[in-house]
Protein backbone atom coordinates (compact mmCIF):
# COMPACT_ATOMS: atom_id res chain seq x y z
CA UNK A 1 0.00 0.00 0.00
CA UNK A 2 2.87 2.35 0.83
CA UNK A 3 4.32 1.66 -2.63
CA UNK A 4 1.09 2.60 -4.41
CA UNK A 5 0.64 5.63 -2.13
CA UNK A 6 4.16 6.81 -3.02
CA UNK A 7 3.53 6.36 -6.74
CA UNK A 8 0.22 8.23 -6.49
CA UNK A 9 1.90 11.05 -4.63
CA UNK A 10 4.63 11.31 -7.29
CA UNK A 11 2.02 11.42 -10.05
CA UNK A 12 0.15 14.19 -8.26
CA UNK A 13 3.37 16.15 -7.80
CA UNK A 14 4.26 15.77 -11.47
CA UNK A 15 0.81 16.94 -12.48
CA UNK A 16 1.10 19.88 -10.12
CA UNK A 17 4.52 20.81 -11.51
CA UNK A 18 3.15 20.53 -15.03
CA UNK A 19 0.34 22.89 -14.04
CA UNK A 20 2.90 25.34 -12.66
CA UNK A 21 4.87 25.21 -15.91
CA UNK A 22 1.71 25.98 -17.90
CA UNK A 23 1.06 29.10 -15.85
CA UNK A 24 4.58 30.38 -16.49
CA UNK A 25 4.27 30.57 -20.26
CA UNK A 26 1.82 30.97 -23.13
CA UNK A 27 1.58 28.82 -26.22
CA UNK A 28 0.76 29.76 -29.81
CA UNK A 29 -0.26 27.28 -32.53
CA UNK A 30 -0.47 28.76 -35.99
CA UNK A 31 -1.25 28.06 -39.63
CA UNK A 32 -0.38 30.17 -42.67
CA UNK A 33 -2.50 30.37 -45.80
CA UNK A 34 -0.84 28.62 -48.73
CA UNK A 35 1.18 26.30 -46.48
CA UNK A 36 4.58 27.97 -46.98
CA UNK A 37 7.78 26.83 -45.29
CA UNK A 38 9.68 29.78 -43.83
CA UNK A 39 11.33 31.16 -40.73
CA UNK A 40 9.36 33.52 -38.49
CA UNK A 41 10.51 36.11 -35.99
CA UNK A 42 8.66 36.59 -32.70
CA UNK A 43 9.01 39.86 -30.76
CA UNK A 44 7.33 41.31 -27.69
CA UNK A 45 8.03 43.42 -24.63
CA UNK A 46 7.24 41.74 -21.32
CA UNK A 47 8.28 41.97 -17.68
CA UNK A 48 10.73 44.79 -18.29
CA UNK A 49 12.57 43.17 -21.21
CA UNK A 50 12.31 43.06 -24.99
CA UNK A 51 12.11 39.41 -26.01
CA UNK A 52 12.78 37.92 -29.45
CA UNK A 53 12.80 34.41 -30.86
CA UNK A 54 12.90 32.59 -34.18
CA UNK A 55 10.67 29.67 -35.11
CA UNK A 56 10.03 27.73 -38.31
CA UNK A 57 6.78 27.23 -40.16
CA UNK A 58 6.75 23.93 -42.01
CA UNK A 59 4.10 23.58 -44.69
CA UNK A 60 2.25 26.44 -43.08
CA UNK A 61 2.23 25.15 -39.51
CA UNK A 62 4.19 26.55 -36.58
CA UNK A 63 4.27 26.64 -32.81
CA UNK A 64 6.07 28.71 -30.21
CA UNK A 65 6.04 29.44 -26.49
CA UNK A 66 6.61 32.69 -24.64
CA UNK A 67 6.40 34.13 -21.16
CA UNK A 68 4.58 37.28 -20.04
CA UNK A 69 3.45 37.66 -16.43
CA UNK A 70 1.67 40.87 -17.43
CA UNK A 71 -0.31 41.17 -20.69
CA UNK A 72 1.92 41.57 -23.74
CA UNK A 73 1.37 42.37 -27.40
CA UNK A 74 3.24 39.73 -29.43
CA UNK A 75 4.29 40.43 -33.01
CA UNK A 76 4.83 37.70 -35.59
CA UNK A 77 7.04 38.78 -38.50
CA UNK A 78 8.64 37.08 -41.46
CA UNK A 79 12.42 36.78 -41.50
CA UNK A 80 12.75 40.14 -43.30
CA UNK A 81 10.88 41.81 -40.43
CA UNK A 82 7.63 42.31 -42.35
CA UNK A 83 4.73 42.14 -39.85
CA UNK A 84 2.30 39.28 -40.36
CA UNK A 85 0.11 39.38 -37.26
CA UNK A 86 -0.20 40.51 -33.65
CA UNK A 87 -1.83 38.85 -30.66
CA UNK A 88 -2.54 39.63 -27.02
CA UNK A 89 -0.85 37.11 -24.74
CA UNK A 90 -0.52 36.30 -21.06
CA UNK A 91 0.89 33.28 -19.25
CA UNK A 92 -1.32 30.23 -18.84
CA UNK A 93 -3.19 30.56 -22.15
CA UNK A 94 -3.02 28.83 -25.52
CA UNK A 95 -3.84 30.63 -28.77
CA UNK A 96 -4.78 29.39 -32.22
CA UNK A 97 -3.97 31.75 -35.06
CA UNK A 98 -4.64 31.62 -38.80
CA UNK A 99 -2.66 34.09 -40.95
CA UNK A 100 -2.23 35.18 -44.55
CA UNK A 101 1.24 36.42 -45.59
CA UNK A 102 -0.29 38.67 -48.26
CA UNK A 103 -2.85 40.33 -45.98
CA UNK A 104 -2.18 40.86 -42.28
CA UNK A 105 -5.78 41.98 -41.80
CA UNK A 106 -7.04 38.52 -42.80
CA UNK A 107 -6.18 37.04 -39.42
CA UNK A 108 -8.24 34.91 -37.06
CA UNK A 109 -7.16 34.33 -33.45
CA UNK A 110 -8.77 32.18 -30.79
CA UNK A 111 -7.81 31.68 -27.17
CA UNK A 112 -9.47 34.57 -25.38
CA UNK A 113 -12.20 37.13 -26.02
CA UNK A 114 -9.77 39.99 -26.60
CA UNK A 115 -7.95 38.26 -29.46
CA UNK A 116 -11.19 37.11 -31.03
CA UNK A 117 -12.67 40.63 -30.96
CA UNK A 118 -9.41 42.20 -32.17
CA UNK A 119 -8.97 39.90 -35.16
CA UNK A 120 -12.68 40.17 -36.05
CA UNK A 121 -12.42 43.98 -36.17
CA UNK A 122 -9.39 43.76 -38.48
CA UNK A 123 -11.18 41.42 -40.88
CA UNK A 124 -14.43 43.40 -40.93
CA UNK A 125 -12.70 46.77 -41.38
CA UNK A 126 -9.82 45.66 -43.60
CA UNK A 127 -10.69 47.91 -46.56
CA UNK A 128 -10.93 51.05 -44.41
CA UNK A 129 -7.77 50.24 -42.46
CA UNK A 130 -5.78 49.67 -45.67
CA UNK A 131 -6.78 53.13 -46.91
CA UNK A 132 -5.60 54.65 -43.63
CA UNK A 133 -6.04 58.35 -42.91
CA UNK A 134 -9.12 59.92 -41.41
CA UNK A 135 -11.54 57.09 -42.22
CA UNK A 136 -9.36 54.49 -40.51
CA UNK A 137 -9.04 56.71 -37.46
CA UNK A 138 -12.79 57.25 -37.37
CA UNK A 139 -13.46 53.50 -37.47
CA UNK A 140 -11.14 52.94 -34.51
CA UNK A 141 -12.57 55.93 -32.61
CA UNK A 142 -16.13 54.62 -33.06
CA UNK A 143 -15.12 51.21 -31.71
CA UNK A 144 -13.46 52.78 -28.68
CA UNK A 145 -16.48 54.96 -27.92
CA UNK A 146 -18.78 51.92 -28.09
CA UNK A 147 -16.42 49.60 -26.15
CA UNK A 148 -14.60 51.59 -23.45
CA UNK A 149 -14.32 48.53 -21.21
CA UNK A 150 -12.60 46.34 -23.79
CA UNK A 151 -8.84 45.74 -24.00
CA UNK A 152 -9.41 45.45 -27.75
CA UNK A 153 -10.02 49.22 -27.77
CA UNK A 154 -6.56 49.78 -26.30
CA UNK A 155 -4.91 47.44 -28.80
CA UNK A 156 -6.61 49.15 -31.74
CA UNK A 157 -5.56 52.59 -30.50
CA UNK A 158 -1.96 51.39 -30.23
CA UNK A 159 -1.80 49.63 -33.60
CA UNK A 160 -4.49 50.90 -35.99
CA UNK A 161 -4.92 54.57 -35.05
CA UNK A 162 -2.56 57.19 -36.52
CA UNK A 163 -1.86 59.22 -33.38
CA UNK A 164 0.47 61.58 -35.23
CA UNK A 165 -2.47 62.86 -37.30
CA UNK A 166 -4.19 64.22 -34.21
CA UNK A 167 -2.36 63.58 -30.91
CA UNK A 168 -4.93 65.57 -28.93
CA UNK A 169 -7.72 63.32 -30.21
CA UNK A 170 -5.64 60.21 -29.51
CA UNK A 171 -5.11 61.42 -25.94
CA UNK A 172 -8.86 61.93 -25.56
CA UNK A 173 -9.58 58.44 -26.89
CA UNK A 174 -7.11 56.89 -24.47
CA UNK A 175 -8.84 58.63 -21.56
CA UNK A 176 -12.20 57.20 -22.73
CA UNK A 177 -10.96 53.65 -22.18
CA UNK A 178 -11.63 52.25 -18.72
CA UNK A 179 -8.54 52.01 -16.54
CA UNK A 180 -8.75 48.22 -16.21
CA UNK A 181 -8.98 47.90 -20.02
CA UNK A 182 -5.68 49.71 -20.64
CA UNK A 183 -3.02 47.83 -18.66
CA UNK A 184 0.13 49.82 -18.02
CA UNK A 185 2.23 47.01 -19.50
CA UNK A 186 0.74 47.96 -22.87
CA UNK A 187 0.29 51.70 -22.59
CA UNK A 188 3.24 53.12 -20.64
CA UNK A 189 5.48 53.67 -23.66
CA UNK A 190 2.60 54.87 -25.83
CA UNK A 191 1.48 57.41 -23.23
CA UNK A 192 4.99 58.82 -22.98
CA UNK A 193 5.24 59.25 -26.76
CA UNK A 194 1.73 60.67 -26.96
CA UNK A 195 2.34 63.24 -24.25
CA UNK A 196 5.47 64.31 -26.11
CA UNK A 197 3.44 64.82 -29.27
CA UNK A 198 0.75 66.74 -27.40
CA UNK A 199 3.34 68.96 -25.72
CA UNK A 200 5.07 69.67 -29.02
CA UNK A 201 1.77 70.48 -30.70
CA UNK A 202 0.88 72.94 -27.97
CA UNK A 203 4.17 74.67 -27.21
CA UNK A 204 6.93 74.42 -29.82
CA UNK A 205 7.28 77.27 -32.27
CA UNK A 206 8.41 76.64 -35.82
CA UNK A 207 11.88 78.12 -36.29
CA UNK A 208 13.68 79.03 -39.55
CA UNK A 209 14.67 76.00 -41.65
CA UNK A 210 17.56 76.17 -44.16
CA UNK A 211 17.00 74.15 -47.33
CA UNK A 212 18.52 73.50 -50.75
CA UNK A 213 16.64 74.93 -53.73
CA UNK A 214 16.73 73.50 -57.29
CA UNK A 215 18.80 76.33 -58.77
CA UNK A 216 21.66 75.69 -56.36
CA UNK A 217 20.51 78.30 -53.86
CA UNK A 218 20.40 77.86 -50.08
CA UNK A 219 17.46 79.96 -48.83
CA UNK A 220 15.94 79.83 -45.34
CA UNK A 221 12.26 79.27 -44.66
CA UNK A 222 11.13 81.86 -42.10
CA UNK A 223 7.56 81.75 -40.75
CA UNK A 224 7.54 85.52 -40.50
CA UNK A 225 7.74 85.86 -44.30
CA UNK A 226 4.06 84.90 -44.83
CA UNK A 227 0.82 85.00 -42.81
CA UNK A 228 0.65 81.19 -42.99
CA UNK A 229 3.04 78.43 -44.06
CA UNK A 230 2.31 74.80 -44.86
CA UNK A 231 5.37 72.62 -44.28
CA UNK A 232 5.29 69.18 -45.89
CA UNK A 233 7.91 66.54 -45.04
CA UNK A 234 8.41 63.37 -47.08
CA UNK A 235 11.00 60.96 -48.42
CA UNK A 236 11.08 59.03 -51.66
CA UNK A 237 9.45 56.00 -50.03
CA UNK A 238 6.71 57.97 -48.25
CA UNK A 239 5.70 60.32 -51.04
CA UNK A 240 2.43 59.23 -52.63
CA UNK A 241 -0.11 60.49 -55.16
CA UNK A 242 -2.43 61.84 -52.45
CA UNK A 243 0.40 63.93 -51.06
CA UNK A 244 1.32 65.51 -54.41
CA UNK A 245 -2.33 66.10 -55.36
CA UNK A 246 -2.97 67.86 -52.04
CA UNK A 247 -0.06 70.25 -52.52
CA UNK A 248 -0.96 70.89 -56.16
CA UNK A 249 -4.58 71.67 -55.28
CA UNK A 250 -3.67 74.04 -52.45
CA UNK A 251 -1.01 75.76 -54.53
CA UNK A 252 -3.43 76.41 -57.40
CA UNK A 253 -6.29 77.88 -55.42
CA UNK A 254 -4.64 79.71 -52.51
CA UNK A 255 -3.08 83.19 -52.76
CA UNK A 256 0.69 82.85 -52.42
CA UNK A 257 0.85 86.04 -50.39
CA UNK A 258 -1.42 84.40 -47.79
CA UNK A 259 -0.33 80.75 -47.67
CA UNK A 260 3.11 79.51 -48.64
CA UNK A 261 3.37 75.81 -49.55
CA UNK A 262 6.79 74.35 -48.64
CA UNK A 263 7.43 70.81 -49.92
CA UNK A 264 10.58 69.71 -48.07
CA UNK A 265 12.33 66.43 -48.77
CA UNK A 266 14.15 64.49 -46.05
CA UNK A 267 15.79 62.11 -48.54
CA UNK A 268 19.38 61.00 -48.03
CA UNK A 269 20.75 63.09 -50.90
CA UNK A 270 19.74 65.59 -53.58
CA UNK A 271 19.98 63.00 -56.37
CA UNK A 272 17.24 60.93 -54.77
CA UNK A 273 15.18 64.06 -54.13
CA UNK A 274 15.51 65.36 -57.71
CA UNK A 275 14.57 62.05 -59.33
CA UNK A 276 11.54 61.67 -57.03
CA UNK A 277 10.10 65.16 -57.54
CA UNK A 278 10.94 65.66 -61.23
CA UNK A 279 7.55 64.31 -62.48
CA UNK A 280 5.59 66.72 -60.24
CA UNK A 281 5.85 69.83 -62.47
CA UNK A 282 5.45 71.71 -59.22
CA UNK A 283 4.37 75.33 -59.04
CA UNK A 284 4.94 75.30 -55.28
CA UNK A 285 8.29 75.52 -53.50
CA UNK A 286 10.22 72.26 -53.35
CA UNK A 287 13.44 71.89 -51.41
CA UNK A 288 15.79 69.39 -49.81
CA UNK A 289 16.83 69.48 -46.16
CA UNK A 290 20.15 68.01 -45.11
CA UNK A 291 20.07 65.90 -41.96
CA UNK A 292 16.65 64.25 -42.21
CA UNK A 293 14.51 64.71 -39.05
CA UNK A 294 17.59 65.93 -37.15
CA UNK A 295 18.09 68.89 -39.49
CA UNK A 296 18.23 72.44 -38.13
CA UNK A 297 14.70 73.62 -37.40
CA UNK A 298 13.17 70.24 -38.27
CA UNK A 299 14.52 68.61 -35.12
CA UNK A 300 12.30 70.81 -32.93
CA UNK A 301 9.14 69.50 -34.58
CA UNK A 302 9.48 65.92 -33.23
CA UNK A 303 8.17 64.40 -36.47
CA UNK A 304 6.76 60.98 -35.55
CA UNK A 305 6.15 59.56 -39.04
CA UNK A 306 6.26 60.46 -42.74
CA UNK A 307 4.62 62.02 -44.64
CA UNK A 308 3.95 64.76 -42.10
CA UNK A 309 2.46 68.25 -42.28
CA UNK A 310 2.72 71.37 -40.15
CA UNK A 311 0.74 74.57 -40.67
CA UNK A 312 1.99 77.59 -38.76
CA UNK A 313 1.29 81.33 -38.64
CA UNK A 314 3.80 84.17 -39.02
CA UNK A 315 4.87 83.86 -35.37
CA UNK A 316 5.73 80.18 -35.81
CA UNK A 317 2.74 79.00 -33.76
CA UNK A 318 1.63 75.55 -34.93
CA UNK A 319 -2.01 75.56 -35.98
CA UNK A 320 -2.04 71.99 -37.30
CA UNK A 321 0.37 69.05 -37.26
CA UNK A 322 -0.40 65.57 -38.51
CA UNK A 323 -0.46 63.17 -41.44
CA UNK A 324 -4.04 63.51 -42.69
CA UNK A 325 -4.21 65.24 -46.10
CA UNK A 326 -7.92 65.85 -45.66
CA UNK A 327 -7.34 67.71 -42.41
CA UNK A 328 -4.49 69.70 -43.94
CA UNK A 329 -6.78 70.91 -46.72
CA UNK A 330 -9.64 71.72 -44.34
CA UNK A 331 -7.41 73.71 -41.95
CA UNK A 332 -5.77 75.63 -44.79
CA UNK A 333 -9.14 76.51 -46.31
CA UNK A 334 -10.50 77.70 -42.96
CA UNK A 335 -7.49 79.97 -42.41
CA UNK A 336 -7.87 81.59 -45.79
CA UNK A 337 -11.46 82.55 -44.93
CA UNK A 338 -10.34 84.60 -41.93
Amino acid sequence: MKYFATISLLVLLLLACGGCADTEQFRVNGTIEGKPTLNLRIAYYADGAYRTAVTAAREGEFEFYGSAKSPAMVEILDYDYRPLARLYAVNGETYEIKMDRTDHYAVEIRGNRTNEDWSRFLRENAKTLREGGRKANEAVAQHIAANPGSVTSTLLLLTAYDSSADPMEADSLLSLIDLQARPSALTDGYMESLQRLVAVAADTEVMPIPYFFRRGEFPVMKPSDKPYTLLSFTTRNTRGTAHVNTLRSLSKRTPKDRLRVMDLSLDNDTIEWRSTTRPDSATWTQGWVAGNISAIGVDRLAIPSLPFYVICDSTGHQIYRGADTGRVTAVADSLLKL
